[in-house]
């Protein structure tokens, strides 16, 4: 009978045992439940948008710690996986509500971190962009400063090309040349030609040493000066002698210059003109076209200046 007992005890102390030690198991499922709970929802740590350089090993490097830390997460979360199936299986009512919330929690946290990685793509992309930006920016800013130092070069040598072909004019005062007489001259070729020949202050017939008789009509005589006579126009001492010693035959107070000038002599005739005015000689200028013929008359008086 007594032995009856103390086995009927034994048997109960196992089985309180076993109740205890099932107790515990759970417990400390439960423990390291929550354990897991506390290190799931910590907030990631915030990521840099700031958009490093990486050379081919460093990002070799990081591909390949990338690649590890990928397969323990997922050996990670096959681990929690199987933990909630045990809690499932053991774990009181409100422990698995708890497993449940958490769950939902991780989930919605796995979309926010997709949504987080989506906008550091973005702005990685958006930076990179803002960078090319900047880079044509700074390209068009260059070529600017280029265009506007060109444009300041162009416009100074503008400025000194005007400079160079102003001209200083003098209005010129015109009046009757009264009883003066005439001396033809005519500018063709860049070159200076007089008309007739002068003795003794008086005309004596044409100069064919200036012109050429290209026509004979009864009472009339075509005449063409020639090229290679005359004397040449130009900024040149010998030029300005040449002009002074012809000049130098007529008197000022006694002649002045009747000057017939054909478009291509336009500009030879400021050289004329400045010995003519240092020599105090007055002037007629007879403008004409290249074919428009002149007939000498003498007796027309024009004004001079």
């Amino acid at each position: 009978m007594a032995r009856r007992r103390a086995m009927k005890q034994d048997s109960l102390e196992l089985l309180l045992d076993t109740i205890c030690n099932t107790f515990g198991g759970v417990l400390f499922i439960a423990i390291l439940v929550v354990l897991l709970l506390q290190q799931t929802g910590k907030a990631p740590a915030s990521a840099s948008t700031a958009v490093m350089t990486l050379s081919t090993t460093e990002l070799q490097t990081l591909t390949t710690r990338f690649e590890l830390v990928d397969a323990e997460l997922s050996r990670l979360k096959q681990n929690r996986e199987s933990q909630d199936a045990l809690v499932e299986s053991f774990a009181p009512l409100e422990v698995r509500q708890l497993v449940e919330q958490r769950n939902q929690s991780v989930t919605r946290q796995d979309a926010l971190q997709a949504e987080v990685d989506g906008l550091l793509t973005s702005n990685a992309m958006l930076v990179t962009q803002v960078e090319t930006i900047q880079a044509d920016n700074s390209s068009v800013k260059s070529g600017l400063k280029d265009a506007k130092s060109r444009l300041a070069e162009i416009r100074s040598r503008l400025a000194q090309e005007r400079q160079a072909r102003v001209r200083e004019l003098r209005l010129p005062v015109v009046r009757d040349a009264e009883r003066k007489t005439e001396i033809g001259l005519t500018l063709r070729y860049n070159r200076l030609y007089v008309w007739h020949k002068f003795e003794f202050g008086i005309r004596n017939g044409l100069n064919t040493d200036d012109f050429a008789v290209v026509e004979t009509k009864p009472g009339y005589l075509y005449i063409h000066p020639i090229p290679t006579a005359g004397v040449p126009l130009n900024s040149s001492q010998q030029s300005r002698d040449a002009v002074r010693q012809v000049l130098s035959k007529f008197n000022p107070e006694t002649n002045y210059l009747a000057v017939i000038v054909r478009p291509d002599s336009f500009d030879a005739f400021q050289y004329l003109r400045n010995i003519a005015q240092e020599l105090n000689f007055e002037y007629r200028l007879i403008p004409v076209e290249v074919d428009t013929p002149v007939m000498d008359n003498t007796a027309v008086r024009g004004r001079v200046q």
